[in-house]
């Protein structure tokens, strides 16, 4: 009797390609979304250029190439803003002093709106104080409230600070409170079930589960605070891009007003881009 031993099964082959090609997709999707973005820079510029050949008036709507020799010609300093008395005349200072004025006051006023948001969501009596004031100042503008914040706390940098502070805490802790309640009660019984009490419970479940939607709002709040510091140094101040704002538009500067627009929008845009890479890194466990 012959005895026949069974076919090998045979091993699949490995794709190695396979593997690959997420990556592969991904690459292709940040190339095709950084074309886009290309083409819509492109686009705008053509739009601006074909605009101002339209209305062929330097004064009423100058073209991108005289808008950013201007603006170049005067990044470290300007003789006409010093024949004026500013002390610090070049752009590049005024926007640096802007943007980073911002983002200390972002900083802060963000962390107390976290905190205060995430609470309020879990604690009724703060959620009663906090609710009104919240909704209630995050309807209104900055331009209302700007002129009563300088009365209060005077023309210098505190005026300032705590207006920017304060609607980052609006920003944040709006957005920080609606993520808490929207928050599935399940998660947070399930990990009572496994011994956890109140304080580890908020600690381990609602604030990593409601982290995702708070550092979104963190960069809504980042744009809303150079925006409002810019506001505020039109009204008054002796350094910033809104100052220097201010000096152009009462010489009928469209050229160096819009440059300075520009660059403010710009420096926005770079830091919105830092804090992406930052909260991709937090929250790479998604």
């Amino acid at each position: 009797m012959t005895i026949t031993s069974p076919a090998p099964t045979p091993i699949p082959a490995i794709d190695t390609h396979g593997a690959a090609d997420p990556r592969r997709a991904r690459r292709r999707r940040g190339v095709s979304a950084v074309a886009w973005r290309l083409l819509g820079i492109v686009g705008a510029l053509g739009l601006w250029q074909l605009g101002a050949v339209l209305v062929d008036s330097r004064g009423v709507l100058p073209g991108p190439a005289i808008v950013f020799s201007e603006l170049g010609a005067s990044l470290l300093d300007d003789p006409g803003l010093r024949y004026l008395g500013v002390q610090h005349p070049g752009y590049l200072y005024n926007i640096g002093w802007t943007v980073g004025f911002a983002v200390v006051a972002w900083l802060v006023g963000s962390a107390l709106g976290a905190a205060v948001g995430l609470i309020s969501a879990r604690v009724q009596l703060v959620r009663n104080v906090s609710e009104p004031l919240l909704f209630v100042f995050g309807a209104v503008p900055a331009l209302v409230l700007a002129p009563f914040f300088l009365v209060w706390f005077g023309q210098g940098w505190a005026g300032k600070a705590v207006l920017v502070a304060f609607y980052s805490f609006v920003t944040v802790g709006l957005v920080a409170q609606s993520a808490a309640l929207s928050f599935p009660r399940a998660s947070e019984e399930y990990a009572a079930t496994l011994g956890l009490d109140t304080r580890s419970r908020f600690r381990h479940v609602v604030v990593p589960g409601t982290l995702p939607a708070i550092l979104a709002g963190l960069r809504i709040a980042l744009a809303t605070a150079i925006a409002v510091q810019a506001t505020v140094e039109l009204l008054g101040s002796q350094t910033g891009v809104g100052r220097l704002i201010a000096l152009r538009a009462n010489q009928g500067d469209v050229a160096a007003v819009l440059g300075l627009s520009l660059a403010l929008g710009l420096s926005a845009m770079a830091l919105d881009l830092l804090l992406r890479v930052v909260i991709r890194r937090i929250i790479r466990w998604q």
